[in-house]
């Protein structure tokens, strides 16, 4: 487990520092501070961190370094212009932290930082705004807008009022100086990727002949072509990523020579002129793919995953703040009783040895001896009820998924969307404990935002559930042969 004081420096370090680099480079760096680690441990450190892109030859290089000086555009729509204002929104994806929430973000012209403006919208272009962050987490990125405080879209389940104000950038410095008219462009560089400052360039088309074709207009249709094949060339390669984010990252990072060009078309462009990618659905989230295609659970990409002996789930292991939350949801509930927590943790149907559950067991019993120690019901009382349900769905998801444990050519005969759906429902239920292992007292706001979201994947588990269980009893009527 990595200290403290070492997650501090690599923090740092993967923020600011722009040359590739090896583990063992790294390493030195952290022995030579006096840090303690071995090459393993910062190994699965760097490959399990989005701020680092894994190159050949055990080098890696951060998002700092890949995107600093990198180049990227975006046109002002007609409406922004009318208010001499742009909303960054996800046009800046995927050069910037995204950690960083857009209306954070710093933009310069001509050395001078603009100051930000509230731009009046609707509820439908607003969406659109943040449709790259995906379609399912659009309406929560724009209900942390300052300008949209007021408006409690977390406890109105999220709903967009039909009019709303967004915080944007002031585009008057700008018209002061060039005579941008609609249709315009802005070049964007990444001055700083740490602070989130970026450079802006007007791009004056307006003045050119619009009959005529111009080499620029020539270089831009070259770049959709190239992003289009390269995208395509991911979907092969790595199939459907985490995120549209992560995605992006990797194509724009991997053709940085051919993409981040002074004539570079947008993200938003290229996807209403491609008629071969769209974002699609997968699961309950999004994601880009082939236009019009479902987006399988199961491909070429991640058929390694799955061990030789043709088992879904090769080895069971549950994270410290899931067996944290188990122990405290008992201290919630005034009990104490190790077996009841090991049979909710370890779901029945799971491959798991005796030496495992052991292992676990025992680890159960001195985090258990730890925690009592400390535990106050009275300030668990604000989330105690709420780790409960996301308790309970996270057991009834496990032992679905064990149950679900097939080979490879089995994954594919059940419902793909479902057995997407329900690896999300894992993931994302995952995160409200990590957050509700923590003993603060979460705001009000997002207790709110987590209630609404396990609310509704109580809904999604109870939809796909059925669907799943009624495929899996045919992939188990096939397995036997009549004779």
């Amino acid at each position: 487990m990595v200290s403290v004081s070492i997650e501090n420096f690599l923090t740092n370090f993967l923020r600011t520092y722009p040359m590739p680099f090896t583990a063992k480079e790294l390493l030195a760096m952290l022995c030579g501070l006096g840090h303690k680690l071995t090459l393993s441990e910062l190994k699965d450190f760097l490959d399990n961190d989005a701020r680092v892109f894994a190159l050949q030859r055990n080098m890696y290089i951060t998002r700092t370094g890949a995107f600093t000086n990198q180049l990227f555009s975006f046109i002002p729509t007609q409406r922004e212009v009318e208010q001499k204002v742009f909303v960054p929104g996800d046009r800046c994806i995927p050069f910037v932290d995204l950690d960083m929430l857009s209306f954070s973000l710093t933009f310069e012209f001509l050395g001078q930082e603009l100051p930000k403006k509230e731009f009046a919208t609707d509820c439908n272009t607003a969406r659109d705004m943040f449709c790259l962050y995906g379609d399912e987490f659009s309406a929560q990125y724009i209900s942390s807008d300052p300008a949209c405080q007021n408006l409690h879209i977390a406890e109105n389940n999220f709903e967009l009022p039909l009019k709303m104000n967004l915080t944007g950038i002031s585009m008057e410095p700008i018209f002061e100086k060039v005579d941008f008219k609609y249709g315009d462009r802005i070049l964007c560089r990444v001055y700083d990727w740490d602070k989130g400052i970026i450079e802006l360039i007007p791009i004056l088309t307006h003045k050119l002949n619009p009959f005529q074709i111009s080499r620029e207009d020539m270089e831009r249709q070259k770049w959709y072509e190239t992003l289009e094949n390269a995208l395509l060339e991911s979907f092969d390669s790595m199939g459907p990523c985490s995120s549209i984010e992560e995605q992006l990252a990797n194509v724009f990072y991997e053709h940085r020579k051919d993409l981040c060009i002074p004539d570079c078309g947008s993200i938003h462009e290229f996807l209403d002129l491609s008629k071969k990618i769209g974002l699609e659905l997968f699961g309950v989230e999004t994601r880009l793919w082939f236009k019009g295609k479902d987006v399988p659970a199961v491909g070429k990409w991640n058929e390694g995953m799955y061990v030789d002996d043709g088992r879904a789930i090769p080895f069971f292991m549950l994270p410290d703040f899931v067996i944290d939350c188990y122990i405290k949801d008992q201290m919630y509930e005034k009990k104490d009783d190790i077996n009841e927590i090991i049979e909710k943790a370890i779901p029945k149907d799971i491959p798991i040895s005796k030496d495992e559950k052991k292992l676990l067991t025992l680890q159960i019993e001195n985090r258990n001896a730890i925690l009592r120690k400390n535990y106050n019901w009275f300030a668990d009382f604000p989330n105690g009820s709420l780790r409960h349900r996301a308790l309970k769905l996270f057991t009834e998801v496990g032992s679905l998924v064990c149950e679900l444990d097939c080979d490879n050519k089995e994954l594919d005969q059940l419902p793909q969307q479902e057995l997407v759906t329900l690896s999300q429902l894992y993931t994302h239920v995952s995160r409200i404990l990590e957050i509700l292992s923590d003993d603060s007292e979460c705001a009000e706001d997002e207790t709110c935002a987590m209630e609404l979201s396990l609310e509704g994947m109580e809904m999604n588990f109870e939809d796909i559930k059925p669907l799943l269980i009624s495929a899996l009893d045919k992939v188990k009527k096939n397995r036997f042969n009549v004779i």
